[in-house]
């Protein structure tokens, strides 16, 4: 398998949570480090974290801050490709703490090398903050950015993707969760 990059975007406000939700604790283990346990697991060894919080620095892992801040997940993937070495990226958002390696080795595994992006799809929704980028699609980003369109999903419509359904046995795995109550039906 080629090398392949992996960023998880935590540079997000959390206005739904109201507090980091890379940092809410999951059978006593922060998100963030259920996210770079599973890609250890998968083989990436190349795991960057896309943030201002220094809190994630514990866990050994390159950390950048965002070139555009406070553009959401646009300026967050723009910032992920610009930085990133390798043609292949898998970016992940911080609120997936149960993904799997074995979920992320299917997604590797699926790549359209003839795309610039191949997303997943969780029963009829599209995930673009689960997904492999090719790190020519940074010029999309950078031009969407400049003209203020931060609509992540309008972005990846202009750019050539594929989309991949997500086999129904992991599909609770890859639930967001990004409210409070999103966060007590997980830990329950």
């Amino acid at each position: 398998m080629a090398t392949i990059s992996a960023y998880i975007i935590a540079g997000g406000k959390s206005s739904r949570m109201g507090s980091d939700k890379g940092m809410l604790l999951l059978n006593e283990t922060v998100f963030i480090a259920h996210i770079v346990k599973a890609l250890q697991e998968a083989t990436i060894q190349n795991i960057t974290i896309v943030s201002t919080n220094s809190d994630y620095d514990f866990l050994n892992c390159n950390r950048i801050e965002d070139i555009y801040p406070d553009k959401g997940p646009v300026g967050g993937i723009f910032t992920a490709l610009s930085h990133s070495q390798t043609e292949q990226n898998i970016i992940l958002s911080v609120d997936v703490p149960l993904i799997s390696a074995e979920i992320i080795t299917w997604l590797i595994n699926n790549i359209d090398n003839e795309k610039l992006i191949t997303q997943v799809k969780i029963a009829d929704k599209t995930s673009p903050l689960i997904a492999v980028y090719n790190r020519k699609a940074v010029t999309v980003f950078e031009e969407h950015l400049k003209s203020e369109q931060l609509r992540l999903r309008m972005v990846v419509e202009a750019i050539p993707h594929k989309t991949i359904e997500v086999p129904d046995k992991w599909c609770a795995l890859l639930q967001n969760i990004n409210t409070k109550e999103d966060y007590q039906n997980l830990i329950k």
